[in-house]
């Protein structure tokens, strides 16, 4: 496939006993009973590459594992929202995640109207004090886009039961999902599939890797498409990886993700690992943030029949907070609700993230 990867027969990737049935047992450099074990070759461009991006991961696996229920609620839904602003940043549009999370709760509205009567920034409060000066107005279109991905994000990790790539169908629902795939015919779909199964063999992120670039070769889609690398994450997730957060890519640095759009075969797939790890990197210091931000609330008092505890809780699963949201949550008045938020501010805990007087919403400080 053009740009793609050509299927190698080096030994890194081929077991020896698969070499064929014709075997040479004096040949130089194969195992032999009566010779040394040949050393292994550590020289393989993608072996650093692979190495960094799996102790990335399963470090970050390994300690979003162990977190409490909320925090680990709380990384995936706040680390979908950083993907979706990755992806878009790419697309050259410049949202914070905590305005996709604004938007995603209905708290804000169409950009382009906002634009037309001079309230922008008001709609996009976190982007604008991060010093983005809206020379173009943000597509309404590309945003619903990146909010499409956040929410399969979260559904890959949370949904246990869910089996994005079972078959051709089940595929193409997925991309349709994403907002493509309208065109994909069960033909392309099962030869993608058989592909990507195929590849027993080799390390799962190197497979994920791999079938996403197929997936763009196939589809004659823009080379950093959300889509391929989405497709990717499900066969990691496959794999029996992902369990407590999806594959990150796109919360990696912009700059990794413009180079790698200009890299094809091993350049482009050691990219790849890279900003999975940079993207793991991310992910575990907002996990560090919500482990800090848990740890703090526990030293607040409350009585055993304060409602404190659980509104942490929902503080902590949520990346943005309302009154309202947390008075249903906790089946509580909105005004009593807007008083452990109070409770909470005070305790440099939450912040308020609109700079409205009225409809307000609340993050982590």
């Amino acid at each position: 496939m053009q740009g793609g990867f050509e299927e190698t027969q080096e030994p890194w990737w081929q077991p020896g006993w698969e070499a064929g049935d014709e075997v040479d047992l004096e040949a130089p450099g194969l195992f032999h009973p009566r010779r040394p074990r040949p050393e292994p070759d550590d020289s393989h461009p993608l072996l650093a590459p692979l190495a960094r991006a799996q102790d990335a991961l399963a470090r970050l696996e390994t300690r979003a594992e162990g977190a409490s229920p909320a925090i680990a609620a709380g990384l995936r839904a706040r680390m979908s929202y950083q993907e979706a602003s990755g992806w878009l940043a790419h697309a050259h549009v410049w949202i914070h995640p905590q305005d996709l999370a604004l938007r995603d709760a209905g708290l804000t509205s169409s950009y382009s109207a906002a634009a037309q009567i001079g309230r922008l920034e008001g709609e996009l409060p976190a982007t604008a004090a991060h010093g983005s000066s809206f020379a173009a107005i943000p597509s309404d279109v590309a945003v619903n886009l990146g909010l499409r991905l956040a929410r399969l994000e979260r559904r890959l990790a949370e949904f246990r039961t869910w089996a994005p790539l079972a078959d051709a169908p089940a595929m193409r629902e997925t991309l349709q999902s994403l907002g493509y795939g309208a065109m994909l015919s069960d033909a392309d779909a099962k030869q993608w599939l058989a592909s990507a199964h195929s590849r027993t063999r080799v390390p799962a992120l190197i497979r994920a890797g791999r079938s996403a670039r197929d997936w763009m070769n196939l589809s004659g889609g823009e080379p950093l498409c959300p889509d391929g690398i989405f497709l990717g994450a499900c066969l990691w997730r496959e794999k029996g990886f992902g369990r407590s957060i999806t594959l990150p890519f796109w919360a990696a640095p912009g700059p990794r993700h413009h180079r790698l759009s200009l890299q094809v075969g091993l350049r482009w797939m050691a990219g790849f690992l890279e900003c999975v790890t940079a993207a793991a990197v991310v992910a575990a210091d907002e996990l560090t943030r919500l482990q800090s931000a848990e740890e703090k609330a526990r030293a607040l008092a409350h009585t055993a029949r304060s409602r404190l505890p659980a509104a942490i809780d929902a503080v902590l699963r949520a990346p943005i907070v309302t009154a309202r949201s947390l008075a249903r949550s906790l089946d509580v008045t909105p005004q009593a609700a807007l008083g452990l938020l109070r409770e909470l501010m005070e305790a440099g805990i939450i912040r308020e993230a609109t700079g409205r007087a009225s409809w307000r919403a609340f993050v982590l400080a």
